[in-house]
Parts: C-alpha cells; sequence; structure tokens
C-alpha cells in the first residue's frame, strides 16, 4: 500500500501534526478580572487594618505581578485595539527628593527608606502608555501601601526597578482597579493579517496586523458566539462579537 502512496506523502506523514488556534483574549481578561478583585479586597483589608490569617501585602505583591503579566500579554499578542495599544492612560507620580542622597532600602524588602527618598507631600499628574505602564508593574522593585497620610490619599505606591530613583506611581484603590478595567473594557471586534505585499513589489515576509473596534460592529448583538472569515487577496479578515472574546468574563 505504502508504495503507491508519494515519497512526499509518506515523509510529511512521519513529521506528525502541529496543532495550534488563533490567540484569545478571554484567558487573559478573565485571569486580570481576577486579580483585580483579589488587589480591592487585599488593600481594603489592609486600609481596615482587619484581622486575616494572610499577610494581604503579601497578596498584593503576588496579584500585581499577575495582574501586569496579562497586561503585557494582551499587549504582546495583539489582543487590544490599535487605538487603545497607542493611548496614553493617567497616572499620578511621587517624585524622588532632589537634594536628599539616596538611601539604599534592604533587598529582601519590597519597599523601604519611602520618607527619606520621595517627596511624599504630593503627585503629579502624568500620562503613560499601557505598554510602558504594565512594564513598571511587571518588573515592580517597590510595592508599598500608603496610609492614613495628610498629602497623599491612601492607595498603592509601585515603582518598577529602572523607575525607582527616580519617581513612584501612586495608585488609590478606585485609580488602580480603573486602569485595569480598561484593559478589560478595550474589546476588539475586526482584526486583520497580511502580508506587506503590494502589486508589482517584492514581498519582504513582513506580516502586518490591525486590531480594530470598528463602528460597525459596535450596535451588534449577537445571540450566540459567531465568526466570520472573508479573505481577500492574502488578507485575513475576522469579525468577532464580544461573547467570543470573552466568554465567562468575571467582571
Amino acid at each position: 500500500m505504502s508504495k503507491n502512496i508519494n515519497p512526499e506523502v509518506l515523509e510529511a506523514l512521519k513529521l506528525g501534526s502541529v496543532w495550534y488556534s488563533d490567540w484569545q483574549s478571554y484567558t487573559w481578561k478573565n485571569e486580570l478580572a481576577e486579580q483585580r478583585d483579589r488587589i480591592s479586597i487585599h488593600l481594603d483589608e489592609i486600609l481596615n487594618d482587619a484581622e486575616t490569617e494572610h499577610n494581604p501585602l503579601h497578596m498584593i505583591e503576588r496579584s500585581v505581578g499577575v495582574a501586569a503579566l496579562c497586561m503585557r500579554r494582551l499587549l504582546e499578542l495583539r489582543l487590544v485595539t490599535d487605538r487603545f495599544r497607542d493611548s496614553q492612560l493617567e497616572v499620578h507620580c511621587v517624585s524622588r527628593k532632589a537634594f536628599s542622597q539616596w538611601r539604599e532600602p534592604f533587598i529582601s524588602s519590597t519597599a523601604g527608606e519611602i520618607s527619606h527618598n520621595y517627596n511624599i507631600k504630593g503627585r503629579q499628574r502624568e500620562r503613560q502608555s499601557p505598554k510602558r505602564l504594565s512594564s513598571k508593574l511587571l518588573h515592580a522593585h517597590v510595592i508599598a501601601v500608603v496610609v492614613n497620610s495628610a498629602y497623599l490619599p491612601d492607595g498603592l505606591l509601585i515603582a518598577s526597578d529602572t523607575q525607582r530613583k527616580h519617581d513612584l506611581l501612586h495608585f488609590t484603590p478606585t485609580e488602580f482597579s480603573e486602569i485595569l478595567k480598561a484593559f478589560l473594557d478595550d474589546l476588539v471586534r475586526e482584526t486583520s493579517d497580511h502580508f506587506d505585499y503590494k502589486e508589482g513589489e517584492t514581498i519582504t515576509g513582513k506580516v502586518e496586523a490591525k486590531r480594530e473596534q470598528h463602528p460597525a460592529f459596535k450596535k451588534q448583538t449577537l445571540a450566540h458566539p459567531r465568526r466570520k472569515l472573508a479573505l481577500s487577496g492574502r488578507v485575513a479578515i475576522r469579525a468577532k462579537c464580544s461573547e467570543c472574546l470573552v466568554p465567562a468574563l468575571v467582571t
């Protein structure tokens, strides 16, 4: 039987099968929503000096790291709209003291020497891209909670390893929740992936992609998750409803 099969087909059969799928946002968004709730709960425990069997500071440190990973994956895998990826998110920063010699905190501590190194008598408003912000959270070397300050609202103090000698990010519980909500609420309705091919020109092999929330889909409501695939030349266009993107999303 095998003698009648093309040798190239036989060799292909020997290679086995490779299974893969499209990147999905709901896997990361579900986890991000879970960590948003956890951070809110543990911040509330600290601010209310609640008695717990666990250390809420340890729980916050973990949840910030997991949430930041989810944010980065959504960005890196192009699971957010191009408009959101290129947007600027509003944050607040606490600057380093200008004329104070830096005092290095212990490596084993999530924070230290805050009042010595930083001007915690105020904060400044800044705007940062989602990528930059998520990188700072992912590489956080300072994670602390400020409580009962006469100058700052209760909330999180976070800084990355490269940022900490310049300033700290400061978030109230509501502000941090809103940052994560911005990632959760961004929905890609239309995707396109294509080679950079133009008539009469050589294909370089570079793949370009677009992720949009197309106006035509904003008012569309689908009772069941559906997927449409339209091929135009070498361009693949996929239209998805929000149910396809975020099944069983915890909010």
